[in-house]
């Protein structure tokens, strides 16, 4: 008789998978996965909407969901053709001079610990939130050195370098995290990129900034609606409520 090794199933005979790193997020917005559209380019309905899993979605059509993955417990959404990201190729693009932002369907709420991941390219670097839940709670870059973070009130944190700097239009993308842990020590971590810009999970500026106020999150790529929106492509977002290790992040940004 064979036995089996430890965590090895016992119907397939053979080591189960681990579970992916995504498995215990709050959000997951995954790259061209559950994208659906109402709106071409030009803003005319869609009937029946296209969407990226039916390989329906057309270039620049306008994305009015984008469904949490893999369970529909969660979506950003946006029922203005005009507010509306546009689909490129698998992301979501937010284009330059363009106000265009989702809303979520429900707001997430973070009291205690979290790490928040985007892999993005950016397509400008001037007060261009990735969350945001009005003027109290967002994540914005304020220029291609710093980053700008407020949690629950009018403290600002922020992390700023003096030479690295975030560019635009880079043939990679970066994965930005920022994290808390049950302190309430915030960081920031920068990863990829494309020389000579280009970062390997990097410490972002302070280390010193300490936030305990709760964290609320009703948008993605605005900090509030039409406010400081998102230039860039936007791939994926990822929310947890727990502080990832060096060695998560990692695994985080090879999944990605």
């Amino acid at each position: 008789m064979k036995l089996l090794r430890l965590g090895q199933s016992l119907c397939e005979g053979k080591a189960a998978p681990p579970p992916p790193p995504t498995a215990n997020a709050l959000l997951y917005l995954k790259e061209n996965t559950h994208m659906a559209s109402s709106f071409d380019t030009n803003c005319v309905v869609i009937s029946p909407e296209t969407s990226s899993d039916a390989s329906t979605i057309n270039y620049q059509d306008k994305i009015t969901r984008w469904i949490n993955y893999p369970a529909l417990s969660n979506q950003a959404e946006q029922s203005t053709c005009t507010d509306s990201p546009e689909y490129y190729y698998g992301a979501a693009n937010f284009p330059t001079g363009e106000s265009v932002y989702f809303d979520l369907f429900h707001d997430i709420v973070l009291t205690g610990e979290f790490s928040i991941y985007f892999k993005v390219t950016m397509g400008g670097t001037t007060n261009n939130a990735f969350i945001g839940g009005s003027t109290s709670n967002f994540w914005r870059i304020s220029n291609n050195k710093e980053f700008r973070v407020r949690i629950g009130g009018t403290a600002n944190n922020l992390f700023t370098e003096t030479t690295d700097i975030i560019a635009t239009n880079t043939a990679a993308p970066y994965v930005f995290c920022l994290q808390r842990d049950t302190s309430g020590f915030l960081s920031l971590f920068v990863d990829g990129g494309t020389e000579p810009n280009n970062y390997f999970d990097k410490a972002w500026g302070s280390t010193t900034n300490v936030d305990t106020d709760t964290m609320t999150i009703t948008n993605i790529g605005a900090t509030a609606d039409d406010t400081q929106t998102f230039e860039g492509k936007m791939y994926d977002v990822l929310v947890y409520d727990t502080k990832h290790s060096t060695a998560q992040r990692n695994i985080i940004y090879d999944y990605l």
